[in-house]
């Protein structure tokens, strides 16, 4: 019998599809595999030039078809041949961890009534629990919660749900899931690669970065997408009007997706004069990412929704203050004038004068900065990824003493 469950991670996309989910599940199944584990993911093929079957930092990745580039009906269209892979090797694991469960949790739910194992939902995206999603509102939302209700009943007959916020253990609660299947398990950070620089290394990586000593160092890190709230920033940024600032926008763009805001985003600086004072890096290496945030001085997450945004605890972890939408699962870890400022979604208004604190308050950039980095060490991926393997054992034990 083997010491560490053998899992099977299910996650919609996986490396090298970027996007935080797919981060978040590439963490765990390196884990995992770090701590004895045998794990297998099974996602979505989405291009031919992958590799159907592949090694990915020592975890054995099988992409299924169809294949097709990330749409959101993409995301459906798989759900027979997830079903075919878990049945296909059902004897090779003995729980299945989802990460962002839409068809993949259905596809584990079928597994799981056909053969009795264990299933673990890590839901990435608010609503997909109670209904209420973040962009829906009046009576497109009261639509939306009657046509989800049987699939989000189904949802909650997982054996365990991780929660990446708390937001989502109150969802669970409202659609009747026990307190006892509810578990708060937030998306993890590298407290060894973010992490703060000392004066001597983060003056080099300024000039890496082509930024000046004495100017402050705003960055955005995040897809180019309407719902990440790249165009609030950019337009609160023109009428913030500040001196001496340098905004660094880290991200790659939703090429084919109708909420693609790079082309209006770079059209939009270039436009109105900005490019002295704003960057374009594009989507950058992890390692670069931490580089980055050590050497800026506040991180801006303007999203207009959000559950657990890595991006920002990482930023925190590498000990920048923060400004953020007071949206999801943020206040969890944002503590209004203590780590950053906390502002409504998509208020302009309160953006700018945010933007405008953050520029001439240096005394509040160096306090919250501190308590900042001390909030990202606690979501370390030791502290974190350990809880979730924990969780997976335990499923893994029930299963056996049946």
């Amino acid at each position: 019998m083997p010491t560490r469950a053998r899992v099977a991670l299910l996650s919609t996309y996986y490396a090298p599809v970027i996007g935080g989910a797919e981060a978040g599940a590439s963490r765990l199944a390196t884990y995992l595999h770090r701590r004895g584990h045998e794990v297998r993911v099974i996602t979505k093929r989405t291009n031919a030039d992958h590799p159907e079957r592949d090694t990915i930092d020592g975890v054995t990745v099988w992409r299924r078809p169809p294949v097709g580039p990330r749409t959101a009906i993409g995301k459906w269209l798989w759900l027979p041949w997830a079903v075919s892979a878990l049945s296909a090797t059902r004897s090779e694991y003995d729980v299945i961890a989802v990460v962002d469960q839409r068809a993949s949790g259905l596809a584990a739910l079928v597994t799981r009534w056909r053969f009795g194992t264990p299933v673990v939902f890590q839901p990435q995206v608010q609503g997909t629990l109670d209904g209420r999603h973040p962009q829906t509102q009046g009576l497109m939302s009261a639509v939306h919660r009657w046509v989800s209700w049987p699939l989000r009943r189904l949802y909650g007959r997982a054996d365990a749900i991780a929660c990446i916020a708390q937001s989502i253990v109150r969802e669970g609660r409202n659609l009747g899931v026990p307190d006892s299947r509810l578990h708060y398990v937030p998306n993890p950070v590298d407290t060894q690669v973010f992490r703060p620089l000392d004066d001597t290394a983060r003056a080099e990586a300024r000039a890496s970065f082509g930024l000046r000593p004495d100017e402050i160092v705003f960055t955005y890190v995040g897809r180019l997408s309407r719902e990440k709230g790249i165009r609030n920033l950019l337009l609160a940024w023109r009428k913030a009007a500040l001196t001496g600032c340098r905004l660094m926008v880290v991200g790659p763009d939703m090429k084919d997706h109708p909420w693609d805001e790079g082309p209006w985003a770079r059209g939009y600086v270039e436009s109105e004069g900005m490019g002295e004072s704003v960057t374009f890096l594009g989507p950058l290496p992890h390692t670069t990412i931490a580089r980055l945030q050590a050497a800026a001085d506040v991180a801006v997450l303007p999203s207009h929704f959000e559950a657990h945004p890595v991006a920002a605890v990482e930023a925190m972890a590498a000990g920048r203050p923060i400004i953020a939408s007071n949206v999801g699962g943020v206040p969890d870890f944002v503590v209004h004038e203590q780590s950053g400022l906390l502002v409504p979604s998509q208020d302009e208004a309160a953006l700018v004068a945010a933007l405008r604190r953050m520029a001439t308050d240096s005394h509040a950039r160096t306090h919250w900065s501190l308590a900042a980095r001390q909030t990202g060490e606690q979501f370390g991926e030791q502290i974190v990824l350990e809880r979730f393997a924990e969780l997976i054992d335990g499923l893994a034990l029930q299963r056996r003493a049946r």
